[in-house]
């Protein structure tokens, strides 16, 4: 939750470096931690609950939407396509694993650690884009009258709260 609060930070989005926005420091606290623990703990659960959260999101917006959650994310994945933004293809991607239901968490993990042994720098971009995602999904879902931004949270968190504990 830490994340996706950070990701809603208007200064995330003002940081004149990626580095400084707070969703960044976020994620680098997570790896930092992780470094000094000697595992990967920290940046991992952080990534699956964005993962987990931006999925759970992408479905409740396609529903007030009165459309296909895949669908929602094919549209997206065009539109980032037409502009020609790769850093946002991960999170298609994810998405796109995630919404397959229980395969998908093989899929997305896969995802996960392909991308991190790959390019680490990729992978904590990847977690960045996954709480700025769910951050634009939550202020939609606000604007669209859905869900007050604060009932959203309160919802995400008993969510993630329960996924992390079964």
């Amino acid at each position: 939750m830490e994340l996706l609060r950070a990701s809603m930070d208007p200064a995330s989005h003002q940081a004149r470096r990626r580095t400084d926005s707070p969703a960044c420091q976020v994620v680098l606290r997570a790896a930092k931690a992780d470094l000094a623990e000697g595992g990967l703990e920290n940046i991992n659960q952080l990534a699956i609950g964005a993962g987990v959260a931006a999925a759970g999101l992408t479905a409740w917006l396609a529903e007030q939407r009165k459309t296909d959650p895949a669908a929602l994310v094919d549209s997206l994945d065009g539109a980032l396509g037409e502009v020609g933004e790769e850093r946002g293809s991960g999170v298609v991607e994810m998405l796109k694993a995630l919404l397959t239901g229980p395969p998908g968490m093989k899929a997305a993990a896969e995802l996960m650690v392909r991308t991190f042994r790959e390019d680490e720098e990729a992978y904590y971009d990847l977690v960045v884009d996954l709480g700025d995602y769910a951050a634009a999904c939550v202020s939609m879902l606000s604007s669209m009258g859905a869900s007050r931004t604060e009932d959203t949270l309160g919802e995400l968190e008993d969510m993630l709260r329960d996924f992390f504990n079964d």
